[in-house]
């Protein structure tokens, strides 16, 4: 319904059909005016026009269709004389159209203008009402004016809070977001300062280890240390900007494929049926490469367990064309929601950011039965290089399409 397009639509239906309904007074008004007031026959379709046309206005402008209402009201029972015994000074249909459009004002007109609205309804029904009826109707339409502005505080209440959550949710996402992305850069330094540091102390320690190392390539061999000594500092300091105040870089050793064993058995003990297959050299496969494996089983772990209770897990850590193929699937249980299944958390952006960043790509999402019979399955599958591929930079924004847990 936030949609202007949808707005605009629904707004020229409404319009429409208060048109309608001012021809339609229009048509009651003409024709009984005559057993009401004392009025020249070429001035009745006028003074029918005034009495129910601005019922057309109640949607797009309710304010100004009140107050030509309120104004035609006046004159028509000043002015007119009345006969048949008539004890209005106005028409049914001035009262009807008069009842609308001061609720349409409560609710739509302009909130300076309401006490102004009410005071000229209350003196026209004080001018034109029969003298035993004036209180009553004064009273009436005060309460009308109180119930619908009470009804639009509630509405606009309403919907400021439903923007607020909105603007809340995408900020927590683009948090959560910026958060995960600053602990895949953490995990790369983690990879990147212990293989610096290994190139460091290899160029430093070359002339005592190797035989033959002359003063021009010893002095070679340092100035790469030295590079590599500042390269690590621009990292550290890289990830002292990435880092939320007051946390500290973790001291233990980054994850990986070995570790993965462990997230399986801990997933176990809570009782969950897990298989866990691994057909692949851990050496084989690079620290960074290894960091995001960790990472994208122990997300889809913890989102298995999570949506789908019960249900058996298997993970699966295989070599393929590409390099490394992880793979964490259980069937989906019902009651299962699609949609809700994916939006209104940071599970799979996080996952799909992993991949990424070490040049890999990943496919998230339900998957049918492959046999007729057997539950569909809900897939988290991540292809990896097994060194790595050229890390894209980690640009602050929005993450992937897809958003939340599964």
């Amino acid at each position: 319904m936030s949609d202007p397009a949808v707005v605009a639509f629904l707004g020229r239906r409404i319009n429409l059909l208060f048109l309608l309904a001012g021809l339609v007074l229009f048509s009651v008004a003409w024709p009984t005016l005559p057993l009401t007031h004392s009025l020249l026959v070429v001035l009745m379709p006028v003074a029918a026009g005034l009495a129910a046309f601005p019922v057309a206005l109640a949607w797009a402008r309710p304010d100004l269709g009140l107050a030509i209402s309120l104004a035609s009201a006046v004159v028509l029972g000043v002015a007119v004389p009345r006969v048949g015994g008539w004890e209005w000074r106005i028409t049914v249909v001035h009262i009807i159209a008069i009842v609308v459009l001061a609720g349409m004002t409560s609710l739509r007109g302009s909130l300076r203008s309401l006490p102004l609205s009410w005071l000229g309804v209350c003196v026209v029904f004080a001018i034109t009402a029969p003298p035993g009826a004036r209180a009553g109707w004064i009273a009436g339409m005060t309460v009308l004016f109180v119930v619908c502005g009470l009804l639009r505080v509630v509405v606009r209440s309403r919907r400021d809070l439903a923007q607020e959550s909105a603007m809340k949710d995408v900020a927590d996402a683009r948090t959560a977001v910026l958060a995960d992305r600053a602990r895949i850069a953490r995990d790369l330094h983690d990879v990147v300062a212990h293989r610096m540091s290994v190139v460091v102390v290899a160029a430093q320690t070359a002339r005592y280890r190797v035989e033959g190392i002359g003063p021009e390539a010893d002095a070679e061999l340092q100035s790469i240390a030295d590079m590599a000594r500042e390269a690590l500092d621009e990292v550290r300091q890289l990830l002292g900007v990435l880092r939320v105040d007051g946390e500290t870089v973790p001291q233990a050793p980054a994850p990986g494929i070995g570790d993965i064993r462990a997230l399986v058995d801990a997933t176990r003990t809570a009782g969950v049926v897990v298989e866990h297959h691994c057909d692949i050299d851990a050496t084989a496969v690079s620290e960074g490469v290894a960091v995001a494996a960790y990472r994208i089983v122990q997300e889809g772990l913890a989102n298995a367990v999570r949506h789908a209770p019960g249900a058996p897990i298997t993970v699966s850590l295989t070599g393929g064309p590409d390099g490394l193929v992880v793979r964490v699937e259980n069937p989906r249980t019902p009651p299962h929601d699609d949609a809700a299944s994916t939006s209104g958390g940071h599970g799979i952006p996080g996952m799909a950011e992993r991949a990424r960043a070490v040049g890999g790509s990943s496919s998230i999402g339900p998957r049918e039965a492959p046999r007729d019979g057997e539950p569909a399955q809900f897939v988290v599958e991540a292809s990896l290089p097994l060194r790595g591929g050229r890390v894209p930079a980690l640009a602050v924004g929005h993450g992937p399409t897809g958003k939340g847990p599964r």
